[in-house]
């Protein structure tokens, strides 16, 4: 019996965490721009190759608004889901866009 409940809790984790990951991408502020997804964990910088704003997490959304270019990387400027107060730049080969 107690090996039965362990795997029943066991399933229960599952399709919880399953969920909360499944909702998580979909927060977006209302401000102008293109939504992304980021592919992997990034730093938002206050400029291209710059200092560190934040850490956006893999799979959260980014509205961008602006890009450009430094050498041959392009960088979009924009807000994670996380901070939509903190815009800042990202490399685009980082995200969807």
């Amino acid at each position: 019996m107690k090996r039965r409940l362990l795997h029943v809790l066991a399933a229960v984790t599952v399709v919880l965490a399953g969920s909360t990951a499944v909702a998580a991408p979909a927060s977006a502020s209302d401000a102008p721009g293109t939504i992304c997804l980021l592919k992997e964990n990034t730093w938002l910088r206050d400029m291209p190759h710059g200092s560190v704003l934040r850490t956006l997490t893999a799979g959260r959304g980014f509205r961008y608004h602006g890009s450009g270019w430094v050498g041959d990387d392009v960088w979009i400027y924009g807000h994670g889901a996380e901070y939509p107060d903190i815009d800042g730049w990202v490399p685009a080969r980082n995200t969807t866009c």
